[in-house]
């Protein structure tokens, strides 16, 4: 089964879900996947109005909002809104990670180890385990903390660089997001893994 999709961004660094989708969709059985990704917009209906009218021949559309203090029910529910206000019928899946994207990324150790520069290093990154990231408060600071541990940059110059660098390494992990793993004791990622196999690849045409 062939699968156009698009994925509706928080911003500009979510595209990188771009090629984590692909993965996913060919996983689950799609014979090919083909996405892009649009942010474009304020306001969910006018993100997917604006989306569509760029990205031509859809099958499938993607969601993205993070949960932050709102929660997922209540994401779910402005997505559904937004694309009944944007008159859209297709085939849509939400992403919505609890509480942000970041509690994903903390996922993978090794993938944190290797984008910090230091895939041997043995300092402790003090990460909680797999089941305890979506009670993490600030997955984001986090995030910002365990990869300067990872990275240990030594220098005020070359500390400076390596923090502003976080959009850079944010991105690399969110490609290269692993399908299945530890990801699979997040109940976010669960319900978003579960949502791509029945909707994505059981109803596009």
């Amino acid at each position: 089964m062939r699968i156009r999709f698009l994925l509706i961004c928080e911003g500009s660094s979510d595209t990188a879900l771009v090629h984590h989708i692909q993965a996913l969709l060919i996983a689950c059985g799609a014979s090919e996947a083909d996405g892009s990704a649009s942010y474009r917009g304020h306001r969910v209906r006018d993100k997917i109005r604006l989306g569509l009218r760029y990205h031509h021949g859809v099958n499938l559309l993607f969601v993205h909002r993070d949960a932050d203090r709102a929660g997922a029910d209540a994401r779910y529910d402005e997505i559904r809104n937004g694309l009944s206000a944007a008159e859209y019928g297709g085939r849509w899946v939400g992403v919505v990670p609890v509480r942000m994207m970041e509690a994903w990324l903390l996922a993978d150790e090794a993938a944190i180890r290797r984008v910090a520069g230091r895939p041997r290093g043995t300092e402790p990154l003090d990460l909680p385990p797999p089941h305890e990231l979506e009670d993490v408060s600030d997955p984001k600071q986090m995030l910002r903390d365990v990869l300067r541990k990872a990275g240990a940059p030594r220098g005020t110059r070359r500390r400076q660089r390596f923090e502003s660098d976080f959009g850079s390494f944010r991105r690399q992990l969110a490609e290269n997001l692993p399908v299945g793993g530890s990801l699979e004791q997040l109940a976010a990622w669960v319900r978003f893994r579960d949502e791509v196999a029945t909707t994505g690849i059981g109803n596009a045409g």
